[in-house]
């Protein structure tokens, strides 16, 4: 009878899910001025936004990055996407799309097979020359791609330094937007970090069989590091947040290079961090409990613990991704296993939605994207359209929207009774 009863209790489960999906549907035309839908044939963990390449009328036409896995082998892919310039989206459309289809705004370009067919677990692009690909996956090595390259599906470089078995589910990649820089988290606790030529071929150090040696390697952590951030002013300093519960302060050029530590309080693993590069004493903190944290780094004093600034719960399983709007100290975003997006303006810290009844949420959440049914993996803020952000799930989906500017905010009544149950 137990299983029988589980059975039905998952359908109903389901039931639920797809009723409030349908609803969250149905008022798409009133929550954003555009939104692509594009079904993958297999799960994503990674999206990347690349470089504009021009517009139509009504359309801007831009590159984007991402990965599928779990098909033989797994790919990394390019594509092209037209997003529909502000205002111009026809609203009665907006609904129409097909959950399990393909979008008809993406164009995908190239499906690179991976090194030994492993799967992409982060995607970054070269800041310098927005060609270059840096792609980590469970192998102990990172790899360069050159898009440009008419051999674009054989790796320019690969970068090694790390320990076998240590870089396993691992996510922990950035790179700098000052120069060609790299770093890495692992499960040992280790960091790395190296440095790039414009042209990865040219990078001095590089081998015959085209292998790059770190240029430092940084130790602090007791646990895996989760996620590393560049300063958005420097090439030498950074950020790290791990399973220790630690978040560090980094810099290169210093002989201790470990610059400060915070250990955050109430034990709870530190999942992502994102640098602002509008305010660069703020930092946000995405954890294992659902609650980011919003953090100055000016408060933070060695072995003190983190006193946030500010302490927001929304989400209600881990978050995994974290990202501040590029142009705004207020606003950032925040992805989690709750198959949610939020959209956060710490300008609201306090006010207390209207009209909610007993789901009393605060004003800070401003949007909450549902049209997801599977954990939230990663998300970019698009560098040269203002609000527009792709997020990817474990439901085989990516997707890119638009908000209404200013955006909707949390109190709207169809944006909260379109949330689905997670």
């Amino acid at each position: 009878m137990g299983s029988k009863d589980n059975d039905q209790n998952d359908e109903s489960k389901d039931t639920v899910q797809s009723n409030n999906y349908q609803q969250w549907k149905k008022h798409t035309p009133l929550l954003y001025d555009t939104l692509i839908n594009h079904h993958l044939t297999h799960p994503s963990s990674c999206i990347r936004w690349g470089h504009r390449l021009g517009e139509e009328q009504n359309h801007i036409i831009q590159r984007v990055y991402y990965c599928e896995r779990g098909a033989a082998p797994n790919t990394i892919i390019s594509a092209n996407v037209k997003i529909a310039k502000p205002r111009t989206t026809d609203p009665m459309k907006m609904d129409k799309f097909e959950e399990t289809l393909s979008s008809p705004s993406v164009t995908v370009l190239t499906r690179i097979p991976t090194p030994n067919g492993t799967e992409v677990n982060k995607i970054y692009t070269c800041e310098q020359n927005l060609n270059i690909l840096f792609t980590k996956s469970d192998l102990n090595e990172l790899h360069v791609w050159d898009l440009s390259s008419p051999e674009s599906f054989i790796p320019v470089a690969t970068l090694t330094g790390h320990s076998e078995g240590s870089c396993d589910s691992n996510f922990a990649l950035d790179s700098s937007v000052i120069e060609p820089r790299v770093l890495s988290g692992d499960r040992d606790g280790i960091i790395l970090m190296w440095s790039l030529d414009n042209n990865p071929k040219s990078t001095p150090g590089r081998d015959a069989n085209g292998m790059i040696p770190p240029l430092s390697k940084f130790e602090g952590h007791q646990a895996t590091v989760e996620d590393v951030c560049f300063n958005p002013s420097s090439s030498s300093e950074f950020c790290s947040v791990g399973d220790d519960q630690k978040l560090l302060f980094w810099d290169a050029r210093a002989s201790n290079s470990k610059i400060s530590e915070a250990l955050q309080r109430e034990c709870v693993d530190l999942h992502c961090v994102d640098w602002n590069p509008s305010d660069l004493n703020l930092l946000v903190v995405g954890t294992a409990s659902g609650a980011t944290f919003v953090v100055d780094r000016r408060k933070i004093g060695g072995g003190e613990g983190i006193e946030p600034l500010h302490k927001l719960h929304q989400h209600q399983e881990p978050v995994f991704r974290v990202g501040w709007r590029p142009d705004s100290t207020v606003h950032y975003a925040s992805g989690g296993d709750d198959c949610f997006v939020c959209i956060w303006d710490i300008s609201q810290l306090g006010a207390q939605s209207e009209s909610m009844g007993e789901a009393q949420e605060s004003k800070e959440v401003i949007f909450k994207h549902c049209g997801h049914r599977g954990s939230v993996q990663d998300l970019h803020w698009n560098p040269v359209i203002p609000w527009t952000l792709a997020s990817v799930s474990e439901d085989a989906a990516w997707v890119i929207l638009s908000e209404p500017f200013p955006p909707l905010s949390s109190s709207t009544p169809v944006c909260r009774s379109s949330s689905r149950s997670s």
